[in-house]
């Protein structure tokens, strides 16, 4: 009896060598993403010169975040009901022929639709990987497989970004935009041979009304939030998005309570364990704004640096995460505590760095900003192996699915709503004169202290919630 109480429990199990097979699926779905998203920001300018088209620079990058936003829920809720393999392989197929349409079409408009089809067909799976990796293995082993799936992401980023760029040099813009799709069908065809598709019994109800309203409340706010800075936000636009998404919002809300199949079960909230770590989770991702636009411009307007040196700073911190996150997750699986104190690096690592580069002057040296961003990798790497298992951890198997397509898409909404808030901090100090150093310095380092602050405060949400939470878990 002792020994049967004793045996793991895997929601999939599967043969080994079946498992492995899936599990490099995964890694190979996570790498197509990684490229495709930095093959898009790195040849987004040349693909857009090649139809004379420049002046569509933001609105072509708008349609990959919210394709992406609003597909992600949708994407884990179908696949509890139609299959996991089901919304790997269909949306796999869907994202794989119209990225290789992307490579030979030379018309604004078709390219603007197939861009969207991108974004959407990634959002329908891009949780799939992690949801998978909680179904096939052992919860212990969960950690260490988020771990591989982090470590995808950074060299299918760093790598697809660098070989784009030099084919792009070569001339052949086209192979370019075709390379993201050979990894994307492996994943397709190693997942779609290896894994059964389990799906809800009986009949399969889609939850339409709910689809609508989640498409309206993000499409009204995330645009307002992006378009407001750059057109004002008291443009009558900006507040009727604002107003459009938040009445859909409290729609999509009433509706979803009365849903048999919700597209966002809101029970979900109701475990306090879980709600608690979306929200961690969502800080984890809010300083990426800071890092990823503000860095550069401090880099730039402050310090002085050259234009490659400001290109080249997240290159400590890229390797870092292509080789700590699997180590990481190892570490983290081997003790349940190690969760919490995994997701305290998460934060504190985060805070340190930002709240240094917060005090940027003309005389800072450019090796703070060198260090402070490969500090975060290490944060980043702790961050990627934690939060997620232990949200899976939280959910009933009916849940799997669209409980950590929740986590997604809140990770992914940090990244937009930062962008509007910091953006604000940045704009009230640059007003009445954008290119005065003095300016921009004051700017930067609001921005940095800000992202700071929040980090901070997932720090303090950790130590005070999540761990006497974790702590009463294991007793």
């Amino acid at each position: 009896m002792a020994k049967e109480q004793a045996q793991p429990t895997v929601a999939i199990p599967l043969p080994k060598g079946k498992k492995n097979l899936v599990q490099i699926g995964c890694i190979c779905m996570m790498l197509s993403v990684a490229m495709y998203g930095l093959v898009f920001a790195t040849l987004t300018g040349p693909i857009l010169a090649s139809v004379d088209a420049m002046g569509f620079v933001s609105l072509f990058s708008i349609l990959g975040a919210i394709g992406v936003s609003i597909m992600t829920p949708i994407g884990g809720k179908l696949g509890d009901l139609v299959g996991r393999r089901n919304i790997v392989v269909i949306p796999g197929i869907i994202c794989a022929v119209c990225g290789i349409a992307f490579a030979f079409v030379r018309s604004l408009v078709p390219l603007l639709i197939l861009r969207l089809l991108v974004s959407l067909a990634q959002g329908a799976f891009t949780a799939a990987p992690y949801i998978i990796a909680g179904l096939i293995n052992e919860r212990k082993d969960v950690p260490k497989a988020m771990g591989m799936l982090a470590t995808a992401i950074a060299v299918g980023g760093f790598g697809g970004s660098i070989i784009a760029g030099i084919l792009t040099d070569m001339g052949l813009l086209n192979i370019a935009i075709l390379m993201p799709a050979v990894p994307l069908v492996l994943g397709v065809v190693l997942i779609g041979m290896n894994m059964p598709n389990q799906k809800r019994d009986g009949k399969v109800t889609i939850d339409v009304p709910g689809i609508i309203a989640l498409v309206i409340a993000l499409c009204g706010i995330l645009l307002a939030l992006n378009f407001g800075s750059s057109i004002g936000w008291a443009n009558p636009m900006i507040i009727a998005g604002f107003v459009i998404g938040i009445i859909a919002l409290f729609a999509l809300i009433k509706i979803e309570g009365k849903a048999g199949e919700p597209i966002i079960p809101l029970g979900l909230f109701k475990n306090k364990n879980y709600t608690i770590l979306l929200i961690v989770g969502f800080i984890c991702y809010f300083y990426q704004n800071a890092m990823n636009v503000y860095a550069p411009i401090g880099a730039l307007q402050v310090i002085g640096t050259s234009t490659s040196t400001a290109g080249a700073l997240q290159m400590p911190r890229t390797l870092i995460t292509i080789f700590l996150p699997t180590i990481a997750g190892a570490w983290v699986g081997k003790k349940a505590s190690n969760s919490w104190k995994a997701m305290v690096i998460g934060t504190l690592l985060v805070a340190i760095p930002m709240a240094a580069m917060g005090f940027t002057t003309p005389n800072t040296s450019i090796m703070i900003y060198f260090i402070a961003l490969a500090v975060t990798g290490i944060a980043e790497s702790f961050r990627s192996v934690s939060i997620t298992p232990a949200a899976q951890a939280t959910l009933q198997p009916q849940d799997m699915g669209v409980g950590t397509s929740l986590v997604n898409f809140v990770n992914s909404l940090a990244t937009t709503i930062s962008a509007a808030v910091l953006g604000v901090f940045y704009n009230i100090n640059i007003a009445g004169d954008p290119t005065n150093v003095a300016k921009i310095q004051s700017g930067v380092n609001m921005v940095f202290m800000a992202a700071a602050v929040v980090s901070l405060i997932g720090l303090l949400i950790v130590i005070l919630i999540i761990r006497p939470q974790m702590s009463k878990q294991s007793e």
